[in-house]
C-alpha cells in the first residue's frame, strides 16, 4: 500500500470513529425515554414511604393497644378471683399495691342465676343495673362455653395468651365489658362463697366483670386524631413533594435540553444557572467536556492540516524532479538522491502518525520487558554517529552504573530516545551529552545538547503535534516522546539556557 493510501485510510478511520461516538447518546436517550418519568419517580415514591409509615405506626399502635387492655382487664379481674378464691378456703386475703386502669365488680348469683350479692356500693345504682342486665345477658345466652383455669398439662403454654380465652367481651347498653364466670360450690357467707365439705352444697356462679368502655373510646379518639395528622401531613406532603418534584423536573428537563445542544453542537451557548448546585455542576463538567471536544476537534483539524502540509512538500519536490528527469534538464543520478530522501521523510512521517495513532489507543498494550536502559542509549547514539559527524558533533555518556535496569516497552523508548537525539544532532553545535542515574526509586535520564537556546514560548509549546518555532521544523516526534514517556508512567520536561538545552526524562524503576 502507498503512503498516500495509508494515510488516507488512517485519517478516514479517525472521521468514522468521531461520527460513530456522536451518534451513540442519541440510542442512549432513546433507550431512557422508555423508563419511569423523573417527576413521577420523585413524587410517588416518596409519598408512598409516607403513607406506609403512618398505616404500619396505626396498626402497630391498635394492635399494642388492645394487648394492653387485654392484660389490665385480665389482670383486674384475675387479682379479684384470687381474693374469691382465698376466702373460698378460709384464709385471710393479702392486700396488694399492685395499680391498675380497671376497677372490677363481681356479682355472686345462684344456680337459678339469681343474684344473691352485688360488690357495688348500694348508693351505685349504675353498677347494680349493669350487673343484673349482665346476669340475665348469660341467662338468656346460657349457650356459651366458659373455660376453667389452665391444666397443668397445658404448662408449656403461654399463660397470658391462654387465659385470654376465658374472657368474654360483650356490649350492654353500648358499653363494653370484659367478663370472667367461675363456680363455687358451698355456702354463701354475705359477700362471698365458702367452701364446705357437703355434697349436697348449692352452686354459686360468680361474674367478675370490667368495664373497658373508656379505654376503648381513647382508643377511637386516638385513631382519630393519628387518621387527622396522617390526612394533614398527607396533603402537606403531597404539595411539598408535588412542588419539589416538578421543580426538579423543570430544572433536569432545561438540562437535559441543555446537553442535547451542546450534543448538536451549536455555538454561543449562555450559560445556563439551575436552581440547584448539583446541576450546575454537571452544566459545568458539560461546558468543560465541550471545550475539551472543541479543542480536540481544533487540534485534529491542525493535526490533518500540518501532515497533509509535511506531505504535501516532499511530494511537490518529488514531482518537480521526476518532471525534469522526464524534460531531461536535471541529472538522474541527482534527482533520484533526492526523491530517496523525500521518501524517506515521507516514510518517517507516516510511521510516526500511525505510531502516535496506536499510542493514544486505547487497546495499544505495553510489551514490557527487562532491559538495560545503558545499552540502550549507546546503540541509539551509535546509530546516529554517523550524521553527528557530519556535523562536527560528538557524544558524551555519563552513567552512574553500567547496568541501569528498569521494565518497559523496549521499541517504544528506543523510538523516544531516538527522537530526542535526532533533534539534539539537528541543532547542537559541537556536543550531545547524554547521562543517567538512579534517585531513589526514579531513573532520570538528561539528554543535554550546546545549541541555541529555546526561547521560554517555544518551550511551552514544544511536545505539541507540528509545532514549529523560530526556525524551527514541523513534526510530531516530541509529541510521540511525550506520549511514550507518560504511557511509562514517567514525565518529560525541558530546560533551555544560553550553555545548553537539555531533555529530563523520569521513568519508574519498578
Amino acid at each position: 500500500m502507498s503512503l498516500l493510501k495509508r494515510f488516507g485510510a488512517m485519517v478516514s478511520n479517525s472521521r468514522k470513529n468521531n461520527k460513530k461516538q456522536l451518534s451513540h447518546p442519541k440510542k442512549i436517550l432513546q433507550k431512557k425515554r422508555r423508563n419511569l418519568r423523573f417527576k413521577t419517580t420523585l413524587f410517588v415514591q416518596p409519598l408512598t414511604i409516607i403513607i406506609v409509615s403512618f398505616a404500619i405506626i396505626l396498626l402497630v399502635f391498635n394492635v399494642l393497644l388492645k394487648l394492653f387492655i387485654a392484660e389490665q382487664a385480665f389482670t383486674a379481674v384475675q387479682n379479684q378471683y384470687d381474693t374469691l378464691d382465698t376466702l373460698y378456703v378460709g384464709d385471710t386475703p393479702e392486700t396488694t399495691a399492685e395499680g391498675n386502669i380497671f376497677e372490677t365488680t363481681y356479682v355472686i348469683a345462684d344456680d337459678s342465676f339469681d343474684i344473691k350479692y352485688i360488690s357495688a356500693s348500694m348508693y351505685d345504682l349504675s353498677e347494680k343495673k349493669i350487673s343484673e342486665k349482665i346476669i340475665d345477658y348469660f341467662s338468656d345466652n346460657d349457650d356459651i362455653e366458659w373455660f376453667d383455669d389452665i391444666d397443668e398439662d397445658d404448662a408449656d403454654y403461654s399463660d397470658y395468651q391462654n387465659s385470654l380465652n376465658y374472657f368474654k367481651k360483650v356490649e350492654i347498653d353500648g358499653s363494653a365489658y370484659m367478663i370472667k364466670m367461675q363456680e363455687y360450690p358451698g355456702t354463701l357467707a354475705d359477700s362471698y362463697v365458702k367452701q364446705d365439705n357437703n355434697d349436697d352444697s348449692p352452686t354459686y356462679y360468680i361474674f367478675v366483670f370490667a368495664n373497658v368502655t373508656p379505654i376503648e373510646e381513647l382508643e377511637d379518639y386516638i385513631n382519630f386524631i393519628l387518621l387527622g395528622l396522617m390526612v394533614i401531613v398527607g396533603i402537606v406532603a403531597s404539595i411539598s413533594i408535588f412542588l419539589t418534584a416538578r421543580k426538579l423536573d423543570r430544572n433536569f428537563g432545561s438540562l437535559k435540553s441543555y446537553i442535547l445542544r451542546v450534543g448538536n453542537r451549536e455555538k454561543n451557548l449562555p450559560t445556563e444557572n439551575f436552581a440547584y448546585r448539583e446541576f450546575n455542576e454537571v452544566g459545568q463538567t458539560v461546558e468543560r467536556m465541550n471545550d475539551m471536544i472543541d479543542a480536540n476537534q481544533r487540534s485534529q483539524q491542525l493535526f490533518f492540516q500540518n501532515s497533509s502540509h509535511e506531505l504535501r512538500t516532499p511530494l511537490m519536490s518529488i514531482q518537480g524532479y521526476a518532471e525534469g528527469i522526464k524534460e531531461g534538464v536535471i541529472d538522474a543520478k541527482q534527482a533520484a538522491s533526492v526523491i530517496v530522501d523525500e521518501s524517506q521523510k515521507m516514510t518517517d512521517l507516516v510511521d510516526d502518525i500511525l505510531t502516535l495513532s496506536k499510542m493514544e489507543s486505547v487497546q495499544t498494550q505495553l510489551q514490557l520487558e527487562k532491559l538495560n536502559i545503558t545499552d540502550l542509549l549507546y546503540d541509539v547514539s551509535w546509530r546516529l554517529k554517523a550524521k553527528a559527524d557530519e556535523r562536527g558533533i560528538t557524544f558524551e555518556h555519563h552513567f552512574d552504573d553500567d547496568y541501569l535496569e528498569i521494565e518497559a516497552d523496549e521499541k517504544l523508548l528506543e523510538r523516544a530516545f531516538t527522537n530526542i537525539l535526532s533533534n539534539a544532532v539537528r541543532y547542537a553545535k559541537t556536543q550531545i551529552s547524554i547521562s543517567g542515574k538512579l534517585i531513589e526509586n526514579q531513573l532520570q535520564i538528561t539528554i543535554s545538547n550546546d545549541g541555541e537556546a529555546v526561547s521560554e514560548q517555544d518551550q511551552e509549546h514544544l511536545f505539541e503535534r507540528f509545532y514549529k518555532g523560530k526556525g524551527g521544523h514541523f513534526g510530531i516526534g516530541l509529541a510521540i516522546t511525550k506520549e511514550i514517556v507518560e504511557r511509562h508512567k514517567g514525565t518529560i520536561t525541558v530546560i533551555s539556557n544560553v550553555q545548553e538545552t537539555s531533555f529530563i526524562i523520569y521513568l519508574p524503576v519498578k
